[in-house]
């Protein structure tokens, strides 16, 4: 979700801190938060984080400090167990990491395809999505609050990247240029959009994924605009198709143990949502906002950017409608989920709605505000979580 370039050194700080000193670690007041993430030290999402510690503290008057642990206490694959038994207070998760802890989440992030089907520009879509996806969970799903519950979780913000698109070494704007070809899918809704198109998903590894275009072993790779320097695509591809496939990767950016936040004051968790609020609208505009400088970057590196076909763009939409449709009875067979065509009304509501809040945004600030304004601002500290 978050654009980054290691810093140097970052690959030698150890995935996660031993039991044991853990153990020797003491224990922190109620006024201290353990804010552990999945991404190294000097990344963006530090970055991030970071502010959303220093609006905590700001807005409790110094009571409240959080202090963030990046790629040292939890991995990702660590995070919701990590948080769920309080080695941290508060982490990212990444949903689809954790498909069966998540299902009812994982459904509705699955469903950022639906951004695709609003007019627009699609960078900005997520910031839309995303709006949306949190409406849902705080206000709209008690069967997401249910799963969060379960896993000793409380859901506090999210965020997530710009629209995926084409990224090759070789020119795509048609439903024919993309018979046969061999297409990096890092994720479910990708591999299955590109099936639809007549090409090859291939699963590889991010990480791996230079390596697989500079050598031919994949075409192309979707994935978004802040990518092609966060993996260095710019260096090896040729061309690029914006507009297709679509699709975005939303998440959970902070979620908190159940028990810390239930003793936390009131005035503390005030200072916590809206830190929420500046965590989500950082994460979301600065992806944007790195976007827009690599595309403009890739555009002077004479990468060719190619318009979709008419048919194409057709082709893509329909499949759309059709896989979000089909995706309920996927996720009602494998997980028991019920009423999802309910879901999906009403996620196609709040994203409707959310395309006309975010449709003026032009910088942070005002997202913050709109994500305060009309999401934070209204969750009963009394009642949620509890």
């Amino acid at each position: 979700m978050f654009h980054w370039k290691p810093a140097a050194g970052a690959a030698a700080f150890a995935i996660s801190a031993s039991v044991s000193a853990l153990a020797a670690t003491p224990a922190l007041s109620a006024e201290n938060l353990r804010f552990a993430i999945g991404w190294p030290p000097g990344s963006s999402a530090e970055e991030s984080t970071q502010h959303f510690a220093d609006v905590a503290e700001a807005e409790s008057g110094g009571e409240l400090t959080v202090k963030v642990y990046p790629l040292s206490l939890l991995n990702f694959l660590e995070s919701t167990s990590g948080v769920r038994d309080g080695v941290a207070d508060l982490t990212t998760v990444l949903t689809p990491y954790f498909i069966t802890e998540f299902p009812e989440m994982n459904y509705a992030t699955e469903l950022a395809s639906l951004a695709e089907l609003e007019d627009g520009d699609p960078a900005r879509n997520v910031m839309a999505y995303n709006g949306a996806l949190m409406e849902y969970i705080f206000f709209n799903c008690p069967d997401c609050q249910a799963e969060l519950e379960a896993q000793n979780h409380v859901y506090l913000t999210g965020s997530g990247s710009q629209s995926y698109f084409l990224q090759c070494t070789k020119p795509v704007s048609s439903v024919e240029d993309l018979a046969g070809l061999r297409v990096r899918a890092g994720g479910a809704f990708w591999a299955r959009w590109a099936t639809a198109m007549g090409a090859t998903p291939v699963s590889m590894s991010i990480n791996e994924t230079f390596e697989g275009l500079s050598q031919g072993v994949v075409d192309c790779v979707a994935a978004s605009a802040p990518e092609l320097t966060n993996f260095g695509f710019i260096d090896v591809v040729t061309d690029m198709t914006p507009g297709v496939p679509g699709g975005s990767f939303v998440s959970g950016v902070a979620q908190m143990n159940r028990e810390r936040w239930a003793e936390m004051s009131e005035a503390n968790k005030l200072a916590l949502l809206k830190a929420s609020a500046a965590l989500s609208a950082r994460g979301v505009y600065s992806y944007y906002e790195v976007g827009n400088e690599n595309m403009a970057m890739a555009k002077e590196k004479g990468v060719a950017i190619h318009e979709p076909s008419a048919e194409l763009m057709e082709k893509t939409r329909a499949w759309i409608k059709t896989d979000a449709e089909a995706l309920g009875a996927t996720y009602s067979e494998r997980f028991g989920l019920k009423d999802t065509d309910a879901k999906l009304a009403k996620l196609r509501e709040l994203m409707g709605k959310w395309s006309d809040l975010t449709a003026g945004v032009e910088s942070e600030e005002q997202l913050r505000q709109i994500y305060w304004d009309q999401l934070h601002s209204k969750i009963d500290m009394a009642t949620y979580g509890q």
